[in-house]
């Protein structure tokens, strides 16, 4: 929910960046920014207003979605729409937070995060320590899986995939990878990879290369596998296989994340 939120807006800021005119003026861009808003209004609103009901934070955040598309009915400054991005990133963020410690006590049909297994505890709790925004998508895709029906998986795997990439570039920021030994761009890239990244913090630490492996593998296939599940098309006929195959994937990528986190995090059992 909030994850897939996120991943669409780091779209537009891009887009924003890539923008060349002092004002934003082409339609399209107009039409995403309201695109976006309006699945906050529609989709995900909803859900924060179960567990956080009509909060301050909740009613403060709802201002700056409104000034989005205040700004896209009109010719504003690009970097208005910048800021504006900024800040409803980091609103995001903290609801997520908040919405997840309420859903904590609560539990969704029935099944709350006491019901998770002792790892995914151990996972939380190690992660809340240093990188709370990253426990907030591990914790939301946890309950994502354990949740009721649902229409797309999509969202769920960018919820774990964007825990691993918080955690990682908490552990090894771009700076420090780019300036390690032996560092080089992938091709197609502008910064660190996630499995370099993963090589840069196993290696500090004094890791055989073959103990590195095993995680840079898993790295690959998360990777792979997110991919696969965003780029997913299927229509009404196939839906039902289609919800059965992703959450298969998603498991499967929540299997690797675990075993990455317990090496990055040094947990022990």
């Amino acid at each position: 929910m909030i994850g897939a939120l996120l991943e669409r807006l780091g779209s537009f800021e891009a887009r924003l960046r890539r923008g060349r005119a002092v004002n934003v003026n082409d339609d399209d861009t107009k039409e995403m920014a309201i695109a976006i808003a309006t699945s906050y209004f529609s989709a995900c609103r909803p859900h924060l207003t179960e567990v956080l009901s009509e909060s301050e934070p909740l009613l403060e955040h709802d201002e700056k979605w409104q000034q989005l598309i205040r700004l896209a009915h009109g010719n504003n400054a690009r970097a208005t729409y910048r800021r504006r991005v900024r800040e409803l990133k980091k609103g995001l963020i903290e609801l997520n937070v908040e919405y997840l410690a309420g859903l904590s006590t609560r539990g969704v049909d029935g099944h709350g995060l006491s019901d998770l297994a002792p790892e995914e505890n151990l996972i939380i709790k190690t992660l809340e320590e240093f990188v709370p925004s990253a426990a907030a998508s591990y914790r939301q895709g946890l309950l994502d899986l354990q949740g009721g029906e649902r229409l797309s998986y999509r969202g769920t795997a960018s919820e774990f995939r964007e825990a691993l990439r918080e955690t990682l570039d908490h552990l090894a920021p771009d700076a420090d990878v780019q300036s390690g030994p032996g560092y080089t761009v992938e091709p197609g890239q502008t910064k660190p990879t996630m499995k370099q990244k993963v090589r840069f913090v196993l290696g500090s630490r004094g890791r055989k290369r073959t103990q590195q492996q095993a995680a840079e593998e898993s790295v690959d296939l998360i990777e792979e596998l997110a991919g696969a599940l965003t780029r997913a098309v299927y229509n009404r006929a196939s839906l039902a296989t289609h919800l059965e195959s992703s959450r298969a994937e998603v498991q499967q990528i929540k299997r690797y994340i675990d075993t990455v986190f317990f090496d990055l995090l040094e947990i022990s059992e």
